[in-house]
């Protein structure tokens, strides 16, 4: 039996740069408290079935942290010291493995590496002091994964409650090249400000990455559902019959929406693709699918939302401006009346589709930098 009480303790919920706004509404909307800020990421207040409920349910998580320690670091010894302090023991088995994860920066760690494995032998330290035995590491699949966060002279310590970054929702077995990340997706759709309020398209799918997420957006399915894992169920304090009450709860909150979802692709193996995806995602039924020329196609509806993430990237520089310009020119022409939130990864590409933007927010996708642009259409 675990001594860690179950109370109002503060969590950090990561995600991906021009995300946090959608973030923290989710995290509102689910019932946290003392919302703040930060960089690339929220920090909240909430109980431990608090921290199970947002694994489940938030869309535009990467993962959730549980800070367990503040350390005030001078030099590499204090953090050695902090981490032989910390009762490890009352927080998970040596039967578990484990790994250290290190961001950020210090002036006495020239790399996150050696802060790393700094606090990993802190933390063996302590279990063999305290148990005699200690628990292995394992970079690639670790049971227990902690995270270790530099700022100046000061270390967050913290135990990653979702494991397995959260992207991974479980239903992606097949992708296209370069496929967007599902928390990408996600929170650019919730940024759009869609709700499953309006038909949506999307004419270049991929591997159906974005229809699949406006599916769990639009019928609240919580988008943690289609995991069997998480990283709090290694913990000693995990409370399983809790879990299981949360995530049934969960479960009762889905509810199918009446709005259309359209996607379609030039290419038969994408569309093969994103059928399979969304059938393991249970939403198969909600989307109607159809292979075509995006360049060629009519509009599915009179007026609705366009999601279009155009292939670009390092691969394909050289087309970009002329595909950009071709979408920009069929969207004047067929899509009057719609409104467009379009994928652009540089300034000509932007200025070849001849259209001014309603708004534009900035995001990376991968290591590459792009803008996520709004176009009202009839405007144009």
């Amino acid at each position: 039996m675990s001594t860690i009480t179950n109370s109002d303790e503060i969590f950090i919920a990561k995600t991906l740069k021009g995300l946090e706004d959608v973030l923290r509404e989710e995290l509102l909307k689910l019932g946290a408290r003392d919302i703040q800020m930060m960089t690339r990421a929220v920090r909240f207040k909430g109980d431990l079935g608090f921290l199970y409920k947002a694994n489940i349910c938030i869309g535009s998580a990467v993962r959730i942290l549980r800070p367990i320690k503040f350390v005030e670091v001078h030099r590499s010894e204090d953090l050695l010291v902090a981490a032989q302090k910390i009762p490890w023991e009352k927080w998970f088995h040596p039967d578990k493995t484990f790994a250290v994860y290190a961001s950020g920066t210090h002036p006495k760690f020239d790399h996150t590496g050696y802060a790393a494995l700094v606090l990993k032998d802190g933390i063996v330290d302590r279990f063999r002091s305290k148990i005699g035995k200690r628990p292995s590491v394992d970079r690639e699949f670790p049971q227990i994964r902690i995270e270790l966060h530099l700022n100046k002279r000061h270390c967050t310590i913290s135990f990653d409650s979702s494991g397995d970054s959260l992207h991974r929702r479980g239903y992606r077995k097949e992708m296209t090249i370069a496929p967007m990340s599902e928390v990408l997706a996600n929170g650019l759709l919730r940024l759009t400000g869609y709700r499953g309020d309006r038909p949506l398209y999307d004419p270049m799918c991929g591997s159906g990455t974005f229809p699949i997420e406006a599916s769990i957006i639009a019928d609240h399915i919580p988008a943690g559902i289609y995991r069997d894992s998480f990283g709090f169920m290694n913990w000693l304090d995990y409370d399983k019959e809790l879990h299981a009450l949360i995530h049934v709860s969960a479960l009762k909150k889905i509810s199918e929406s009446p709005n259309e979802i359209f996607a379609s692709d030039i290419d038969s193996g994408s569309v093969r693709i994103s059928k399979s995806n969304s059938e393991l995602a249970l939403v198969e039924d909600r989307i109607s699918w159809s292979e075509k020329d995006f360049m060629l196609s009519d509009p599915p509806k009179k007026r609705g939302l366009l999601v279009i993430n155009p292939p670009y990237g390092r691969r394909i520089d050289s087309d970009i401006e002329l595909t950009y310009q071709r979408i920009g020119e069929h969207l004047r022409k067929a899509y009057k009346g719609w409104t467009a939130w379009i994928v652009v990864p540089s300034a000509k590409a932007s200025k070849a589709l001849q259209m001014k933007s309603k708004r534009q927010i900035a995001f990376q996708n991968g290591d590459l930098d792009c803008m996520w642009q709004e176009f009202d259409i009839y405007t144009q």
